[in-house]
């Protein structure tokens, strides 16, 4: 059994990590295309649509709105934060080699920010486990400029895994797990 662990911990420090087939890397990095496309789309419409002082004026307006007002300027910087969180988590996957045997890396579902916090659902394909990402903690917090990760599996579906990636000060809760073999269900779940 111990033999079969190592061949298998080898093989997977020896593969290469696969790199995500075009859709996939469309989907990687679709917030940066659209900004990129509808933007400049978004502010040709509006210049010919209001003219050039009426536009810069809108646009001073919107800038100065989410500048000033700190619920919107605290929710575009926790967007921004969660959008940078998913592009190192894949870095970081690829080299903690937390990946399958043949190269795949968990897919990660859905990032939201929480309370300064940023909270990341994976899904793991099988041959990467909740001990694996747990191990790597500590290498996924400097690959997300973080203080500390946490890991939480789903109570009923193990290929399910909740990240938090915390880059607030350190806290200990107590409903976290502490070791790999305890299961704390998350509240979001149960």
């Amino acid at each position: 059994m111990t033999r079969d662990h190592h061949a298998t911990e080898l093989a997977r420090q020896l593969t290469h990590v696969k790199r995500p087939n075009p859709v996939l890397w469309l989907y990687h990095w679709r917030y940066e295309i659209l900004a990129v496309t509808l933007l400049p789309y978004a502010l040709v419409n509006l210049f010919l649509a209001l003219g050039l002082v009426w536009s810069l004026v809108a646009l001073v307006a919107a800038f100065n709105w989410v500048f000033y007002w700190r619920a919107a300027r605290r929710h575009m910087r926790g967007r921004l934060r969660a959008i940078v969180v998913q592009h190192r988590l894949r870095t970081g996957f690829a080299g903690a080699r937390i990946c399958t045997v043949d190269g795949r890396r968990p897919a990660i579902l859905w990032t939201r920010p929480v309370d300064g916090d940023v909270m990341v659902w994976l899904f793991c394909p099988a041959g990467i486990g909740f001990e694996h990402i747990h191990a790597s903690r500590e290498t996924l917090a400097a690959a997300c400029f973080a203080n500390e990760v946490y890991v939480d599996r789903h109570p009923k579906y193990a290929a399910l895994i909740t990240l938090t990636i915390c880059t607030t000060a350190t806290r200990r809760e107590p409903g976290r797990a502490v070791s790999p073999g305890e299961v704390v269900p998350l509240r979001a779940h149960s």
